[in-house]
């Protein structure tokens, strides 16, 4: 393929959107401001009604994205696990709460509906007839703190494999690939708070090597640090998944899993490339970006990326359409390259 193929998931405005900032019609209107045809939706987010938009309003937003010349590729669900107090959903009710999401969507024009692990692979496989009759390309989103070699993630794969079907698939999101924390993680503290020169260069290292936290946290103290600046690493910047590692938080330390991500690329159509910050050199710190489109290339990989900002939580000094613009910028650089 010569041309990566974008997509943008308008969770990606959401900061603005949700405090009204922005409209509906707005992220599309930035969407296609952006250069990119395709997009995704977060269903419960968006979609007025949901789970059951009514006619008017789906032929209103369909018309709405015809307006800009828009493709609805993904639709994104939730397997709402805390619906009721005191018990999980029952197996019959992910199916028909899936069902119904994938007709909706398919009304919309959606090819993609992304769904969460919880969904199981059983139920999933179940489902491989109603995703077959509507034409939906079902999928699983691979979200950190999981990884590929994660159990119930192996079990969707040996899904795939047996069952070999256009049908199922997997999303992959990068939070999965992260190796720690963003850039601007501490761009919320005044300068004369902390040690931000001592706290970067701890950042860097934690990110890109396999220092224990201990070691770092007498870095932080033997190059000029304090106990406050320690106080801020550990609950900033050290996460991730080792014993007693800091759980609950957007991004992780994990080794990124180069053989995994190439082994699920074959069933996936589409995935998230999730990320916080990308610098004005397109540069992402936190993500590997390089070594998985080199995969991606190599692979001849012929889905879509979605660009998935959710750096705006973590800095006050950039824009959401900044940032996604310069991720697109990032992507296409990388993949003429390789």
């Amino acid at each position: 393929m010569d041309k990566l193929k974008h997509s943008i998931t308008l969770f990606g405005f959401c900061f603005r959107y949700m405090r009204g900032e922005y409209s509906l019609e707005d992220v599309l209107r930035k969407t296609k401001d952006l250069g990119i045809d395709g997009f995704e939706i977060v269903a419960p987010q968006m979609i007025e009604g949901h789970p059951s938009p009514s006619q008017y309003w789906m032929d209103s937003f369909v018309d709405l994205y015809k307006k800009y010349d828009l493709t609805p590729v993904c639709y994104s669900i939730y397997v709402d696990n805390g619906k009721h107090k005191g018990r999980f959903l029952t197996e019959e009710e992910r199916i028909v709460s899936t069902i119904n999401e994938m007709e909706y969507a398919k009304r919309m024009g959606f090819s993609i509906v992304r769904s969460q692990d919880a969904l199981l692979p059983k139920t999933m496989e179940k489902l491989l007839p109603y995703a077959e009759e509507l034409g939906i390309h079902l999928a699983i989103e691979l979200h950190g703190p999981y990884s590929p070699s994660t159990p119930i993630f192996q079990e969707y794969e040996e899904l795939f494999e047996r069952k070999n079907s256009k049908h199922l698939g997997i999303v992959m999101d990068y939070s999965a690939f992260s190796s720690g924390a963003p850039a601007t993680v501490l761009d919320k503290f005044p300068d004369d708070v902390c040690h931000k020169d001592i706290l970067h260069k701890v950042r860097k290292l934690y990110t890109t090597t396999e220092i224990p936290e201990d070691e770092l946290v007498q870095m932080i103290l033997s190059e000029g640090g304090d106990d406050l600046d320690v106080i801020i690493a550990k609950n900033k910047i050290f996460t991730g998944l080792m014993p007693g590692g800091k759980m609950g938080t957007i991004y992780y330390r994990t080794h990124p899993d180069y053989d995994g991500f190439r082994r699920l690329l074959k069933w996936s159509k589409y995935m998230h490339g999730k990320f916080w910050h990308v610098d004005d050199d397109l540069n992402c710190d936190e993500i590997d970006y390089p070594g998985f489109v080199k995969i991606m290339k190599k692979e001849n990989y012929k889905g879509y990326i979605a660009t998935e900002y959710e750096g705006a939580g973590f800095s006050p000094y950039y824009k959401d359409d900044d940032q996604i613009a310069l991720h697109l910028r990032m992507l296409d650089k990388l993949w003429n390259e390789q």
